[in-house]
């Protein structure tokens, strides 16, 4: 058997979060793939520290939720200071409307261990270290991978589609040419990941000063992530030098030596790549998007993409959808993406006060709002971070909803739901693929009699939620209502779930096979004007 296969549907090049992830979504639903990683083996590195509860849905599709992620540490929130040590504002922990808590705190090899090993449970010899992609060439059909392995010897692999997710210099984009717009921040800062620390608070800290502005982030095995910002004039040597660093940490910890796992500097980055997709390349993670760390989000944002393109492709290699409808991945993700990058760089504002004036400014804003406490609450507390959902894409009707609250287009919420005799997370009954959701006695007898199993060559689940009490039969019963309470816009339609959680569609009972035929139809020939415009940053 060879080392590496010579025709396979997926070529996934990177083995970070996106590409294991990736790897492993397409392992659930069937697909075929390889993982192409130029580094000799894993790296010991916690670089991305924080998971969203978006991420860990994406994760609880191949069961991470039930193994690593449930020991991970859950955050509390963030508490921002000014230069005298008030704290002027604040987030708490939220609610866990998608099935998990906002921010859980983790050590990246960990993760990235846990997904290896997933992977390599359910398909032995997935990934390769020290496989290094020397060239991508891109055709109408199809796309031609060259790598050379450890030994130097060199392999073509075809294949229908590759997926980069090669980070933020990746090798691929600048292959194929595409540039990255945006902005880089002038300013470096200096990252001390920590053990053996004495903050085990479970907030973030950000300590927004016109001097030097510095952040506390909560780690794993009692660790503490620093980051200080540098000032004009510092090295990148000179401020990692022990006794540069001992001043540093001085206030929060003492510096020993033994408790420092990395010291390194970073500079931020606010950019694009100005196109996600090249024939059949497609761009994913860092490759395609950085942001800065303010909002936690770097990785978050390569745990969608690759929720969002796996069951498409599978759509594609097992149900006959059309390759064209892959153009929807960055139509889907572009602005999302974007708009997390501008609330990173918004927090960063906060966080990076460019001098007094902008200091003046902050705190007589928040005079002024004392008026207004549920302004002031809604900017204080930060909850202006926008909603996972769609404006445009792979949805019916969604310029023409019936109701003004429609879901369609939106993550739909994560309740717990029983059935009296077990308690589980919604996702874990919906399954992997799509999924059809009644809550009415018309929708449960219209998914009774319905005979399709599969939708697009993928699972296709019936679920009949019991949200108002309506003691419906073989229902599941939302153990928290206020969770669900958003699903009873459409409480006399049936709603289709796509697989990464999207509502796609909302129809009335009557309109159930009507509506899966639109669907497949509109996924089997789709014109690209039907995906709409692709918006631009």
């Amino acid at each position: 058997m060879p080392l590496y296969p010579t025709d396979i549907p997926v070529v996934i090049i990177g083995a970070g979060p996106t590409g294991l992830t990736a790897a492993n979504l397409l392992a659930v639903y069937g697909i075929d793939c390889v993982v192409l990683e130029q580094n000799e083996g894993p790296m010991n590195l916690p670089r991305a520290i924080v998971l969203d509860d978006e991420g860990a849905r994406t994760m609880q599709v191949f069961g991470l939720d039930k193994t690593y992620l449930k020991d991970t540490m859950e955050g509390t929130g963030s508490r921002y200071y000014d230069d005298a040590g008030n704290c002027f504002a604040e987030t708490g922990q939220g609610p866990r409307t998608f099935g998990f808590a906002k921010r859980q705190f983790f050590f990246q090899p960990e993760l990235e261990e846990a997904l290896r090993d997933v992977l390599a449970q359910k398909v032995p010899g997935t990934l390769h270290f020290g496989a290094q992609v020397t060239d991508v060439s891109n055709s109408a059909d199809d796309a031609l991978v060259t790598v050379r392995d450890a030994e130097g010897q060199s392999h073509q692999i075809r294949t229908q589609w590759v997926l980069a997710c090669d980070g933020g210099r990746s090798p691929v984009r600048e292959h194929l040419g595409i540039a990255m717009s945006g902005n880089t921040y002038e300013e470096d800062w200096i990252v001390v990941d920590t053990v053996n620390d004495p903050d085990t608070t479970l907030y973030s800290k950000f300590f927004c000063s016109g001097f030097r502005p510095t952040v506390s982030v909560p780690a794993p095995h009692g660790g503490r992530r620093y980051e200080f910002m540098l000032l004009a004039g510092e090295t990148r040597k000179q401020v990692l030098e022990d006794a540069f660093l001992e001043g540093l940490v001085a206030p929060y910890r003492p510096y020993q030596t033994k408790d420092i796992l990395r010291k390194t500097v970073y500079r931020f980055h606010a950019r694009m790549a100005e196109q996600f997709q090249s024939g059949r390349t497609l761009l994913m993670g860092d490759a395609a998007h950085l942001t800065p760390p303010f909002a936690g989000q770097g990785m978050n944002a390569g745990l969608r993409d690759a929720h969002n393109v796996a069951w498409k492709l599978a759509a594609i290699l097992l149900g006959g959808a059309n390759a064209d409808i892959m153009q929807s991945y960055e139509i889907e993700r572009r602005k999302p993406a974007w708009d997390m990058i501008q609330l990173a760089v918004a927090m960063g504002s906060i966080v990076m006060p460019a001098g007094r004036d902008q200091i003046m400014f902050r705190d007589l804003m928040m005079q002024a709002l004392d008026p207004f406490p549920a302004v002031k609450d809604w900017l204080v507390h930060m909850r202006f971070k926008p909603k996972p959902s769609y404006a445009e894409g792979l949805f019916l009707d969604l310029d023409t909803p019936v109701f003004e609250a429609s879901l369609v287009g939106e993550m739909i919420p994560q309740p717990d739901v029983t059935d009296f005799y077990v308690t589980e997370l919604l996702d874990d009954k919906m399954g992997p693929g799509f999924c059809l959701i009644a809550q009415n006695a018309a929708g449960s007898a219209a998914l009774a009699s319905l005979e399709r199993t599969k939708l697009l060559g993928l699972p296709l689940t019936k679920i009949t939620l019991d949200t108002m009490d309506r003691n419906l039969p073989s229902a599941l019963r939302p153990v928290q209502h206020q969770t669900a309470r958003p699903l009873l816009t459409h409480r006399d339609q049936i709603m289709m779930i796509r697989p990464d959680r999207y509502c796609a569609a909302a129809f009335f009972p009557n309109d159930l096979e009507r509506a899966l035929d639109r669907y497949t139809g509109m996924m089997a020939s789709l014109p690209t004007k039907d995906l709409g415009a692709v918006v631009t940053t």
